[in-house]
């Protein structure tokens, strides 16, 4: 190709008398640079050879996905209109699951009357899981003033059927994933009871699958 041909070109860097002009580059002639080496490309490859319909129709992110904030500009930049819909759904969805995410719920009573009185609240498959001990007493004792319903208790005596204290109590129901949520006590110093509500994931629910719309290409 000339000098002449070059230098008349709209997106030549060379402009007239051999003098460098920024070239005019639009979406349809700048350089494209990709980096193969990355988290995000690790990470989408990993996705397209587990989950071969991701290629074209579902968005598929984990929850502790990192790089939503790059992935979104990315997909804005390149006009990818259905997934820059998909991933402004899936962000409002995982803000409504962080207020109103099922979760699992048990309540610690704890008296100071003749040492430590140990009381629990909850489903009864939940005190199974944490302390198998009671699995017995639970299925055999159905007209237990603790008995609330077929499916849950209230303040069932569990250091009555357990040599647990209050802290070893804390200690298994940490070990199985609950977290307090909340805490409250009676009388000074919580001299005559306190309690604490705990919380988990609910562990049932199964993660949804969001389907992008296809369209057709250019």
């Amino acid at each position: 190709m000339s000098r002449l041909s070059l230098t008349r070109s709209p997106v030549s860097p060379l402009a007239a008398q051999g003098i460098p002009l920024p070239a005019q580059l639009t979406k349809s002639n700048a350089p494209v640079h990709i980096d193969v080496g990355g988290h995000m490309y690790t990470s989408s490859l990993a996705t397209l050879t587990k989950y071969p319909d991701s290629r074209t129709s579902k968005l598929l992110l984990p929850e502790d996905f990192k790089e939503f904030n790059l992935l979104y500009e990315e997909a804005k930049y390149y006009q990818l209109h259905p997934m820059v819909k998909e991933l402004e759904r899936w962000k409002q969805d995982k803000e409504h699951r962080k207020h109103f995410q099922p979760c699992d719920c048990l309540v610690v009573r704890v008296t100071p009357d003749l040492g430590e009185r140990i009381a629990l609240s909850g489903e009864k498959v939940l005190i199974e899981e944490v302390f198998p001990e009671t699995g017995d007493v639970m299925c055999n004792s159905v007209n237990a003033g603790w008995n609330q319903d077929p499916t849950h208790v209230i303040r069932f005596p569990l250091n009555g059927y357990c040599r647990l204290n209050s802290v070893q109590v804390l200690e298994r129901l940490f070990q199985k994933g609950f977290n307090v949520a909340a805490s409250c006590g009676g009388g000074v110093d919580s001299s005559q009871f306190s309690e604490y509500v705990l919380c988990r994931e609910d562990r049932r629910m199964q993660p949804n699958t969001m389907r992008i719309k296809q369209e057709p290409l250019d």
